[in-house]
């Protein structure tokens, strides 16, 4: 016997969405706005003693605050070292045609070590200003710690310097002068821990050879001429 019935399939329900109920949705809302405000306020309670934003980010997610001192300390330094070192001219000469205070500022943030082979290198500043009547100037635009531990870290600082010389025109003018194009660095700058505080024991230019701007080999003829460019070594001073 056939049979003759037509196997049939049941069709499945078709899914619906589930929607949060238009009540429900406002809710959400403030709890997600309360949630923020609860943030702000605990990193803006920080500001009360003194603390800076990056300790006050810390202290909402839990960072310790000693860590955070810590990391500042090394940028600072950093930044500081790139900045005095690229900061000289002729107002800091001295009867000798020294610059006394340029030395002393640069050594304060380095270590004894990085600081002898400063010293061996700064006459070369000296005789560029006194002879050629050479300034420079340093910005520093960012900086970040790449790495750190209790007793070294190496932090890369981002920047520019600008080189100027006495206008040929009026040498005996200081207020004319010929003001060259910034120089763009990039600086991986390595410093240790000596007695609680961070100095800068080397540094290494990350921009690449460097261009006009940096000490010469050799001074030249005329100021208004560019001066031979030093390949400095990791850890030389610029």
């Amino acid at each position: 016997m056939t049979d003759d019935r037509v196997a049939t399939s049941t069709p499945r329900p078709a899914r619906r969405r589930t929607r949060l109920p238009r009540a429900v949705v406002p809710v959400l809302v403030v709890v997600i706005v309360g949630c923020l405000g609860s943030l702000g306020y605990l990193a803006g309670s920080r500001a009360e003693d003194g603390a800076s934003p990056s300790e006050r980010v810390a202290a909402v997610f839990g960072e310790d605050d000693s860590a955070v001192r810590e990391r500042e300390s090394a940028m600072s330094q950093a930044e500081q070292f790139v900045l005095r070192v690229h900061t000289y001219g002729p107002q800091l000469l001295d009867a000798k045609n020294a610059m006394p205070e340029y030395r002393e500022l640069v050594s304060e943030v380095m270590t004894p070590k990085f600081g002898a082979d400063f010293e061996e290198q700064a006459g070369l500043a000296e005789a560029t200003v006194a002879q050629a009547g050479v300034a420079r100037t340093a910005e520093v635009f960012s900086y970040g710690t790449a790495t750190i531990d209790d007793d070294s870290a190496t932090v890369l600082v981002a920047g520019s310097f600008a080189t100027s010389y006495p206008d040929p025109q009026a040498p005996e003018d200081s207020a004319k002068r010929i003001d060259t194009d910034a120089i763009p660095f990039r600086y991986e700058v390595s410093l240790k821990k000596i007695d609680g505080d961070w100095l800068v024991d080397a540094f290494q230019d990350l921009t690449g050879e460097p261009e006009q701007g940096q000490l010469p080999q050799q001074l030249p003829q005329d100021p208004s001429e560019p001066a031979a460019p030093l390949v400095p070594e990791e850890g030389a001073t610029p």
